[in-house]
């Protein structure tokens, strides 16, 4: 089984179009190059598995690893160590392990850390608590200290490598282990410092690379566990929720899918594991997926999601000798797996463990994986980053076409009745290129004035718009407060206080921001097409050519949702009573006061999630616009380039052109030069013109396969 055959294939072919570019390029063009070269070397597909504690995330990933008991899958609540299995990572050691260890600084930004990251940590955790997290964060830094003692401070902020990894040495990093703190050969003996462990494989079935990373589990008392799985997501492209099967889809699941499902660009696969303990797979397990399936599409409608189901214990067992895993392999391998593998797959393997393997699901999660890389993530990013180097070669294009024409004008000036005049020419030649270039920096410092101007009034607009969505909300509840009153006394109760659902709330909000988002989208993108067009047209008017692989195509955002969140789900308020001297008199409620207080409460709850969800957007939008402004500064680098190569070549021209007048022999030799630079150009023009054409099929290919 091979994962990710196409992406490999995008990959190799983008290396390849480098290569030959680098082969003939200018040695001045070539750190544009070659910066595109470190981010296509330094591109891997980043999947995360996530799920609940005890959900079997570790015995399903030994299992995808084909290895058996590697990653601890017994840890319990101390644990906290997200660890990284780097898949055929280039510059990675073949094999081996490296421990991060937390310095001073790390303590202290994971209670007091990045606004988005937290945020994620309060969708996951309902009444996040930061004062719980501070304290828990300093229980583990104490226990750390007993367990290390001395040597606690000497290791703050290093790291630990090995040339081999094993189980017994991961369980010493990322387990808790023994309750005895003082045994220095314990299991666990530094997990409460490992801040990460990073794991370094060679796997052939992964076509490209790949970093699988193992999270602490989600819903867990302990609240730094749920820090580190929240700072894990933002760095991967690909999620795979493992779910339990006798409990596939509690509320903190969809919680969690809800938010990952959300992100722009990013793909989510959910594993229903633990089939081995329903009672009939072949009418359990579809009841199950269907289930599943229906409260995700009721919970997050116009989503597709990938579901699969499975046992990563069946899969597991295949990967284990001895006479009791062959016991346990018997009991599984019965008339049920035999039923529902048949009517699952529509045959039935002669060998047991390959029974077991192809009921466990682990076929099926790969293929599931293998597209998600290949049509989802994989694709995307290429995509900018072929758009990159096309607007880079294009660049490279121009200056090779300038120089050409500069050499043709100097062939026919080596002679003494034109000497005088060519460079007079050059220097107009000269003079032309620096006019153009100064137009194209008006153009795109406009742009970058009409952008910052878009920028400012969307994310003010929206800001405006936000509060005053918070405003009528807690005006509506007036309405709802009196309603509650009545029913109380009605009922000859009192009511002395009353939660308020945000969910409404929270449903307009992300309405406004989809609305904001496109707006602010065409705002930029209206503007850079207008500094493209006139950019384009100030090279055409000047050198009759349209930089045409200099285009706005596979910039980063079309689509944005936010992951932010508000942090309650509900407010609580406690109703005031008016006051009263007469002790006889039932004080009454003050639906006023009331809802003041709620007034209150609301701008303290709900305004720091606002204003982290307007930072999320006008990041985003930031984001797009510096994407496109750099497309159109690769125009002026290109005449940046052209101009530098003009000044230098007319002061030693204009030296040469001197001795033109009266050497016959030197003027042979300029002719001789010249006509060897000619071939030289005309070889690298048409060697980049066809990595251009090459890079332009391969994109109108892909188009027309998505299409």
């Amino acid at each position: 089984m091979q994962i990710a055959p196409d992406q490999r294939q995008e990959l190799n072919f983008l290396r390849d179009s480098l290569d030959r570019i680098d082969k003939v390029i200018s040695r001045d063009m070539r750190p544009g190059f070659r910066a595109l070269r470190e981010r296509l070397d330094n591109w891997a597909a980043k999947v995360a598995v996530i799920g609940q504690v005890k959900a079997g995330k570790s015995t399903f990933l030994n299992a995808f690893l084909y290895s058996h008991d590697f990653l601890p899958s017994d840890v319990n609540p101390w644990t906290s160590v997200v660890t990284n299995i780097r898949v055929n990572l280039p510059g990675d050691p073949v094999m081996g392990a490296k421990f991060e260890f937390f310095g001073n600084a790390d303590w202290n930004e994971i209670v007091n850390g990045d606004s988005r990251i937290r945020k994620l940590t309060e969708q996951l955790l309902p009444g996040f608590d930061t004062q719980l997290l501070r304290e828990q964060s300093d229980q583990m830094r104490r226990r750390a200290e007993e367990r290390l003692g001395r040597r606690y401070a000497d290791l703050l902020g290093t790291a630990h490598d090995y040339d081999y990894v094993s189980s017994d040495l991961l369980r010493s990093y990322v387990c808790a282990g023994a309750e005895d703190e003082t045994d220095p050969t314990a299991a666990g003996r530094y997990a409460m410092l490992t801040k990460v462990a990073n794991v370094y494989m060679r796997l052939p079935e992964f076509q490209v690379p790949t970093i699988i990373t193992d999270t602490p589990g989600v819903n867990d008392p302990f609240l730094v566990r749920d820090e580190f799985t929240c700072r894990s997501l933002d760095k991967s492209d690909v999620f795979v929720i493992v779910l339990s099967a006798h409990q596939p889809l509690t509320d903190v699941d969809i919680a969690l899918i809800r938010i990952l499902a959300k992100q722009d660009s990013k793909d989510v696969l959910v594993f229903v594991n633990r089939i081995d303990e329903l009672d009939d797979y072949d009418t359990d397990v579809p009841r199950v997926i269907e289930d599943v399936s229906r409260r995700l599409c009721g919970a997050i409608p116009d989503i597709d999601f990938t579901i699969v189901a499975g046992s990563a214990w069946m899969a597991d067992l295949t990967l284990q000798d001895g006479d009791e895993a062959e016991a346990d392999r018997a009991a599984l391998d019965d008339t049920r797996l035999a039923r529902y593998i048949h009517s699952r797959y529509g045959y039935l393997p002669d060998d047991r463990c390959e029974r077991l393997m192809l009921a466990s699901g682990m076929r099926d999660v790969k293929v599931a994986l293998s597209q998600l890389i290949d049509s989802g993530v994989g694709r995307s990013q290429m995509a900018q980053i072929r758009a990159d180097i096309r607007a880079e070669l294009n660049g490279a294009l121009f200056v090779a076409r300038r120089e050409r024409a500069s050499l043709q004008t100097q062939a026919g000036s080596v002679n003494s009745e034109v000497a005088n005049m060519a460079i007079e020419d050059l220097q107009l030649e000269i003079d032309a290129i620096r006019k153009a270039q100064t137009g194209l920096e008006a153009h795109v410092e406009n742009a970058e004035v009409q952008i910052e101007k878009v920028l400012t009034r969307s994310w003010s607009r929206l800001e405006t718009r936000l509060i005053g969505m918070i405003e009528s909300f807690v005006e509506d509840q007036k309405p709802e407060f009196e309603a509650r009153i009545m029913a109380g006394k009605l009922r000859g109760e009192t009511s002395r206080a009353m939660e308020i659902d945000l969910s409404p709330l929270q449903k307009v909000m992300e309405r406004e921001l989809t609305a904001a988002w496109r707006n602010s989208r065409a705002g930029t993108d209206v503007v850079l097409s207008n500094g493209l067009s006139s950019c384009q047209q100030t090279i055409k008017d000047r050198f009759q050519e349209r930089a045409e692989g200099i285009n706005l195509s596979d910039l980063p955002y079309d689509e944005f949702v936010s992951t932010l969140t508000l942090a309650k789900r509900s407010l609580r308020v406690n109703f005031i009573s008016n006051r009263s001297w007469a002790f006889w008199r039932r004080p009454g409620i003050n639906v006023e006061k009331s809802l003041a207080a709620l007034r209150m409460i609301a701008a303290e709850e709900l305004r720091p999630p606002m204003e982290k969800l307007l930072a999320a957007f006008n990041e985003a939008q930031v984001e797009r616009a510096d994407a496109g402004i750099d497309r159109l500064r690769v125009m002026l680098r290109m005449f940046e380039l052209s101009l530098n190569e003009r000044v230098h070549r007319l002061k030693k021209d204009m030296v040469e052109f001197e001795m033109v007048v009266n050497d016959p022999d030197f003027r042979s030799r300029i002719v001789h030069r010249l006509q060897s630079q000619m071939e030289v150009l005309e070889r690298r023009l048409i060697n980049l013109s066809a990595v251009d054409s090459a890079l332009a099929q391969a994109e109108m290919t892909r188009a027309a396969a998505a299409a």
